[in-house]
This record gives C-alpha cells, sequence and structure tokens, in this order.
C-alpha cells in the first residue's frame, strides 16, 4: 500500500474524505430544506367536495385584516376542483401567534341561487409550518353551500 509522509494510507484518507463529503452534503440539504421550506411559511387552499353541485365564483381572503389574495375561478378550474383539485390561494410567511383569516366567497348554491359567503377562521401558528384549508360542500339537505376550515401543522 501506499503511504504518505504522515504514515496513513491513501485509501484510509479516501474513505475519510468520502465521509466528511457525505457530512457536507447532508448539512447542505438540510439548509437548502430550510430556506426553502421555512418554519413561517403558511399556505390556505380551497377544495369542493367531489360531485358538489355548489359553483365557485370568487374568493377575497384577508390575514389579520390585511388583504392577502384574491381569485376569480375559471370554468376549467372550477371543474378541476370539483373533480377533487386543491387551489393554493395563499402561501406567505406567517409569525407565530394567533391569526384571523377572513374569507368572502362568492358563488351559486344547490339551488342555483347566488350567494356572497364571508367567513371568518381563528388560528395559533407555532413553529411549525401551517396549512390551512376552506372545503366547500352541500349541506345535507343539498339546498345550501357548507363551509369547513381544517389546519394542520408540517413537522420538517
Amino acid at each position: 500500500m501506499a503511504e504518505d509522509l504522515t504514515g496513513s494510507s491513501v485509501p484510509s484518507d479516501l474513505q475519510t474524505l468520502k465521509e466528511n463529503v457525505l457530512d457536507l452534503n447532508q448539512q447542505l440539504t438540510q439548509l437548502e430544506d430550510e430556506l426553502l421550506y421555512p418554519s413561517s411559511q403558511s399556505a390556505f387552499y380551497i377544495s369542493i367536495e367531489v360531485g358538489s353541485t355548489v359553483r365557485l365564483v370568487d374568493i377575497n381572503m384577508s390575514l389579520d385584516g390585511q388583504h392577502v389574495a384574491y381569485h376569480f375561478y375559471t370554468p376549467q378550474e372550477y371543474a378541476a376542483l370539483t373533480k377533487g383539485g386543491m387551489d393554493r390561494i395563499f402561501n406567505g410567511n406567517i409569525s407565530t401567534g394567533s391569526h384571523d383569516i377572513k374569507a368572502v366567497i362568492t358563488g351559486y348554491d344547490p339551488l342555483g341561487k347566488s350567494f356572497q359567503r364571508v367567513m371568518s377562521y381563528q388560528f395559533v401558528k407555532g413553529r411549525e409550518r401551517k396549512f390551512i384549508e376552506l372545503h366547500i360542500s352541500d349541506d345535507a339537505n343539498k339546498s345550501q353551500a357548507e363551509f369547513i376550515f381544517h389546519d394542520w401543522d408540517i413537522k420538517h
């Protein structure tokens, strides 16, 4: 085996170097994840029950009194939502603590009557990423739209 001036063999030096490179790669991957997906990141989604007859026209959303999102739904986007799709209406960084979402939804109920509904939701943002979904469906009688908020924390 070849040895350098300090007496160590080249294969063991290569093994040590390889371990150092793998460790550095792992640290860089972790740093990249922290930069791309910070714990302050939060996202709001809209979904519609598959087969629902509620027709979503648009949504206007504010967070803690500040306007953060508006979206008008095209027929193609609405069709995607009724087939199980979700629309990410907001993606941003939110500080930890209590927050209030207000969503103004315009659409047509299952009977074809137009409506405008104002929905509010309070949540607490912890140290983890927070995802919130506003799910729209028909009520039990299929005569009105029903709105339910869901939220979950995502750990790295």
